[in-house]
């Protein structure tokens, strides 16, 4: 059985959670993402698309409705206007106008897409695990708090946690050690 009854996730996967708490996660899409194409993909950390790649929030067509978050993961990607024409029209988005719409992140061309996700990946995967895991958890949960006090305390709590790490001891070595 699934979320959605006869097709998508699995009854009990947390695909939400499962993104929003594993390492980085870029998507690199060449190809139509329509229906759960697009809504699994879009708490991805980082979305990169060729130049041929569409996009669809077809549910108000099929007289459904989004799935997976995707009304407030559309939301904060496009902002409100955008993301409501999306799912209200249920129209095909382009890769260039998805790209000046903030659905996607970077525009490549078809060849080079692959590449360019994985050498995204490695620059990113270059970084401390911990703390990559640390950013992650700030931006799901700070990415829409309204209170800033709140938004700093979850900061600060993981600050202190950090200095205490081998990886942030081993950064200020190496700092050290340049600027002397």
């Amino acid at each position: 059985e699934t979320q959605s009854g006869s097709v998508g996730m699995p009854k009990n996967v947390d695909w939400v959670s499962l993104i929003r708490e594993s390492k980085t996660m870029i998507a690199a899409v060449n190809v139509a993402a329509v229906g759960i194409g697009i809504t699994m993909i879009l708490p991805f950390d980082i979305i990169m698309a060729s130049k041929k790649a569409k996009f669809g929030m077809f549910f108000i067509q099929m007289g459904l409705v989004p799935e997976l978050a995707s009304s407030h993961f559309l939301v904060q990607r496009m902002g409100f206007g955008k993301a409501s024409e999306m799912c209200l029209s249920g129209r095909l988005v382009g890769a260039e106008e998805a790209k000046e719409a903030n659905l996607i992140d970077f525009l490549c061309s078809e060849e080079t897409l692959l590449n360019d996700a994985l050498e995204k990946a490695e620059l990113i995967g270059n970084n401390p695990g911990p703390q990559l895991k640390m950013v992650k958890e700030l931006l799901t949960k700070n990415g829409s708090e309204i209170d800033l006090n709140k938004a700093q305390e979850r900061e600060s709590e993981l600050l202190r946690e950090c200095w205490k790490t081998d990886e942030h001891k081993e950064a200020v070595k190496r700092f050290v050690t340049k600027s002397s």
